[in-house]
């Protein structure tokens, strides 16, 4: 039985460990993480001790971030197994926690009975603070050593505790609910998650079909989903940002003021540009303008303009290489069949086979492949005056080893108006064809591969755990780092991104200023076809036929991503077989039974006809399934948001290369185009500034970003744990060298899965 014995703080001190020395030196240079070295706890109890009492040493660490502290009355207490302390206030001078973030204060707790063996931590913050405080606490850990046996434990917390008497309860180490003998603590897990369901409300997209989110509509965000002020900072602060995110209908008036300035000359709403150089000169004018309002460089990656360079984003073999490995390389499938409405011939192609075999042999030995998007975009609305083809596109592996595609039609049902372009054909008939089939892939890649498969999936997998899991069990733990900042960058991404009206709809040619929009449309096609195991990187190369190396060499997106699964499942797994020691073990877990139904019907509720959980099943019954699904989940917020996001500038900052929009009706002669109708057919001058700023801003890191393997000095407390962490690091290390090796035999490298290039979460 629990009892609230007589105590007392009887000494107290604080300290900042961002001044030691050893801050700066632990900053791991491939996780961002900063491992904080703070010394032993020496706090003494001033004279002698008193043989009727018991003593506690207990260390609180608050975080590092900027308005960490706070000057609110916050309280502590401890709960043993032979007792607990009942409320101890220990901020009874409202300047204690206000001084400073990264800071540790050390107490001293004198108890009249023993606790036992202390197994979690209370925080609570009762919300009296002084005027034009900062609101929250955010806590790293809390220390507590019982004075009298020198043991010493480790009390994860990492959230933020709001003021208006909220608290925050920290276990010492991962536990099963039905291996915990205390029944508080029990108790204490129900109550968490049940809490947690009153701010973390399901949003369900009844209309599009999208995976379900947080609704935010009535209750702000919760405190832990936020933007910490350093990220918000980086968000919205530069020039790119605050022209992409922030100004909403306003950005073609801001992006004309700052492209006139830039370019010294007046610049028209519907300005064509000059020649195919003045889409380089804008990129290099808003790089300038940056400078100058920031006194920063853009910090372009060195390839970041690759496309341009020697007009390389003309040639076959540049145009194979995005399919590949641009960002959306999850397009490309092996084809061994034509499909009915891509009536490529033999005769067509045959200059441009090269193994002397006819093109069904080579579908045969699997050296064609295609992309196809004529059913998925056929028939969708534009903007008034822009347009977006529905093409097939059929690609060939020659035998140097490239990818290189062979013939382009822009319209689903063949005909004499929609003819097959070819690469023997007129240069720029073939030109305005591969430029049109990269207008229709980036718009499917915004929406699709990007959006609905990693942003809006992390988010349905991220309220569900928030709803269902407590922060004790060690699937928690395991996943919590993958859902850092999701629900506020897709909260942002509602309101002001892919909102009617909002950047989609003004740069995309899918866009428009009504809820009648091929987007709007784009999105339930996408939708009713998800299925969460896309982005299971291995059954997803098996479905598209693309993972044979020998016959379709080159693909680093696949190389990369294929190891980097491997390292995440071998994490996983020795997580899992820590606390899992069975099949029947998963099956008596209560609450891992209840995630699972969460995600299955709300997370991924049914739509058109697909059933509830699109993939996700309602019950997981075996460790094999839960080190797949927790596997899916980590791989999907980190290496496969990388690789379809943060190449972005790469793929779109030339605009020609891969324009968002079109302003000329889809070709549907050949031997017609002239040098103006390419020039009139792509994005103008101010649009093209607006896409340029809108991929530079999601293309960027975070300061305050934290890469793949990087979780928290004191995330897990278990020996065992850490060592599982250390591995996992010396694997995605050994990958790292791997990578770098080989980058440096390219031409132009592959650098969007290197792991410190990875964030663990999706922060943008």
């Amino acid at each position: 039985m629990a009892h609230v014995y007589n105590l007392r703080t009887v000494k107290h001190v604080t300290n900042n460990y961002k001044t030691l020395r050893k801050y700066n030196e632990k900053k791991d240079p491939m996780t961002n993480i900063c491992h904080v070295e703070m010394g032993p706890f020496d706090l003494k109890v001033h004279g002698k001790k008193r043989k009727d009492r018991f003593y506690y040493g207990v260390r609180i660490v608050t975080g590092c971030q900027e308005t960490a502290g706070t000057a609110s009355q916050v309280y502590l207490e401890l709960i043993g197994n032979e007792g607990q302390t009942g409320k101890i206030d220990i901020g009874d001078n409202w300047k204690m926690f206000q001084s400073s973030d990264a800071t540790f204060d050390d107490y001293i707790i004198e108890c009249d009975r023993d606790l036992g063996e202390v197994q979690l931590v209370t925080l609570g913050n009762s919300g009296y603070r002084s005027m034009n405080s900062e609101a929250g606490w955010y806590v790293d850990f809390t220390f507590v050593v019982n004075l009298q046996t020198k043991v010493e434990q480790i009390f994860p917390c990492y959230h933020w505790i709001g003021d208006g008497d909220s608290f925050t309860d920290s276990a010492h180490c991962a536990t099963l609910k039905q291996v915990q003998n205390n029944s508080i603590l029990v108790q204490k897990r129900k109550q968490q998650v049940e809490e947690r369901k009153e701010t973390y409300v399901w949003l369900i997209f009844r209309d599009s079909g999208v995976p379900s989110g947080i609704d935010t509509t009535n209750t702000p965000p919760p405190l832990d989903e936020k933007f910490e002020k350093v990220k918000n900072q980086n968000f919205m602060g530069n020039l790119y940002k605050g022209l992409a995110f922030g100004l909403g209908g306003g950005i073609f008036k801001v992006a004309k003021q700052i492209m006139s300035a830039s370019l010294g000359r007046d610049v028209d709403d519907y300005q064509t540009a000059n020649n195919l150089h003045t889409f380089y000169e804008i990129v290099k004018s808003l790089e300038t303008s940056e400078k100058k309002t920031s006194g920063h460089d853009c910090n372009l990656e060195e390839h970041s303009l690759v496309a341009y360079e020697g007009n390389r984003w003309i040639s076959d073999v540049e145009f194979g290489r995005h399919i590949l490995n641009g960002v959306n390389c999850v397009l490309i499938e092996r084809c061994t069949e034509l499909p009915y409405n891509f009536p490529v011939t033999n005769h067509m192609v045959k200059n441009v086979l090269c193994r002397g075999m006819s093109l069904q042999m080579e579908m045969k030995e699997g050296y064609v492949y295609i992309c196809n998007l004529s059913e998925l975009l056929d028939g969708l609305l534009c903007r008034e005056g822009y347009y977006c083809a529905a093409p097939l596109c059929l690609l060939y592996v020659n035998p140097a080893g490239n990818l290189v595609p062979i013939a382009i039609q822009l319209q689903r049902n063949p005909g004499k108006d929609n003819p097959i372009f070819l690469p023997t054909d007129y240069w720029l008939d073939w030109l305005l064809a591969k430029i049109y089939f990269s207008n229709s892939n980036a718009q499917h890649h915004q929406v699709s591969s990007h959006y609905i498969a990693c942003h809006a999936a992390m988010e349905a997998y991220s309220v569900a755990t928030m709803r269902t899991i407590p922060d004790a069990h060690p699937v928690y733990k395991l996943l919590k780092p993958a859902f850092r900042y999701t629900m506020a960058i897709n909260t942002a991404a509602r309101g002001n991104l892919i909102s009617d009206g909002g950047v989609v709809d003004q740069v995309f040619s899918i866009g428009s200023d009504t809820a009648v929009s091929g987007k709007n449309e784009l999105f339930r096609r996408i939708s009713a076809m998800y299925n969460v195991h896309s982005t299971n990187i291995n059954k997803n190369l098996i479905a598209r036929g693309v993972g044979d190396a020998d016959k379709l060499p080159n693909y680093y997106y696949r190389e990369d991503g294929v190891r980097l699964w491997d390292a995440i499942e071998s994490f996983v797994t020795s997580i899992i077989h820590l606390f899992y020691l069975n099949d029947t073990d998963v099956e008596q877990d209560t609450e891992l039974k209840e995630w699972a139904y969460e995600v299955h019907n709300f997370g991924f509720p049914s739509y058109r006809t697909l059933p509830q959980g699109r993939g996700f099943p309602q019950q997981i019954k075996s460790r094999t399934e839960l080190i797949e699904y927790c596997t899916l989940i980590i791989f999907t917020a980190s290496v496969q948001h990388s690789a379809v996001n943060f190449g972005q500038f790469q793929t779109y900052g030339y605009v020609p290369n891969s324009p968002a929009n079109m302003r000329r009706p889809v070709p549907t002669q050949k031997n017609v185009a002239t040098y103006d109708d390419l020039l009139e057919s792509l994005p103008t001058v101010m649009a093209t500034g607006v896409s340029v700023a809108f991929t530079y801003s999601l293309s960027q890191f975070s300061d305050d970003e934290i890469f793949l393997g990087g979780y928290p000095t004191m995330w897990f407390t278990g020996e065992k744990e850490k060592a599982c962490v250390t591995e996992f690091l010396n694997s995605l290390r050994a990958i790292n060298t791997d990578i770098i090796a080989r980058n440096k035999k390219l031409d132009i490298p592959y650098i969007h899965l290197l792991s410190q290039r990875c964030p663990s979460s999706i922060t943008v």
